[in-house]
């Protein structure tokens, strides 16, 4: 990636693009809208608006406008005022390369950011383009989190996180394109597949529960399988079909008397 946005590189986006190596092949022109609380318009640009040339630029920017908020209020300043005078000075970075111009406000974008000073968050709603397994497909994601933080979560259009991504990946230059792409559909493939599955439990199985865990900010389909009746629970991973383990002694009765209770639930429906 090029070097993060001050008021002394006002070019960092056409460095961007120019500086990202092999790895970032697949980074294409693409237009977005930035909307800064407090700032009255947006700002649009034609070629500069995908995350993997966007997204790290503007995080900084958005630190660097944060920090002169701190300063400001400390010199006397009220927070409003402060956050005014930041989100002009964030804008005027921005308007001084001329990939950017000034749009009024709820225009919609292919990209789109919202950088929110006063409660200090990040948000990009984007397209991902990715093939895994010889599938090939677009889809919508949103990416949030605070502008002083390190971590962001990535949702689905139903606002179901999918994934967690740390600072130091989004910094590798291709990394929405290729690597979270990627990641992102294959959680997508999990999912329709854990919802496509048969209705009859696999062979040999008495009772099965079917569950979706969050782990890691992600939903992992869980199955828990009794072979027969009386005998222990298997915890199987749905996304391969693997066993992982085996429900806790302590853990067997109130289960059981959880299937107990819904299954009297639709005999008696």
């Amino acid at each position: 990636m090029g070097q993060p946005v001050s008021s002394r590189d006002t070019e960092v986006y056409t460095n961007a693009t120019t500086q990202s190596g092999p790895a970032d092949r697949r980074v294409v022109a693409a237009s977005a809208v930035v909307e800064i609380s407090g700032f009255p318009q947006a700002l649009h640009t034609r070629g500069y608006g995908d995350p993997d040339t966007l997204f790290v630029p503007l995080l900084d920017a958005a630190r660097e406008a944060c920090r002169m908020i701190e300063r400001l209020t400390k010199h006397g300043e009220e927070r409003a005022a402060a956050v005014r005078l930041s989100a002009m000075h964030l804008a005027s970075v921005l308007l001084r390369d001329a990939g950017f111009s000034l749009v009024a406000r709820g225009t919609s974008h292919e990209n789109f950011y919202i950088v929110d000073l006063d409660a200090e968050t990040f948000f990009v709603r984007s397209r991902l383009y990715a093939v895994v397994s010889r599938r090939t497909s677009f889809f919508k994601v949103e990416i949030s989190g605070s502008i002083c933080g390190s971590n962001f979560a990535v949702r689905n259009p139903l606002h179901a996180v999918i994934a967690q991504i740390e600072e130091n990946n989004i910094r590798r230059p291709g990394f929405f394109a290729s690597s979270l792409a990627q990641e992102c559909l294959r959680a997508q493939m999990e999912q329709e597949r854990f919802g496509r599955l048969d209705d009859s439990p696999a062979p040999g199985v008495f009772r099965e529960v079917r569950l979706f865990l969050p782990v890691g900010g992600a939903k992992i389909p869980v199955f828990l399988r009794q072979k027969e009746e009386g005998s222990s629970w298997d915890i199987v991973d749905g996304r391969r079909q693997e066993w992982v383990g085996t429900l806790a002694a302590d853990a067997e009765g109130p289960l059981s008397q959880v299937v107990q209770i819904v299954q009297k639930l639709f005999e008696h429906k």
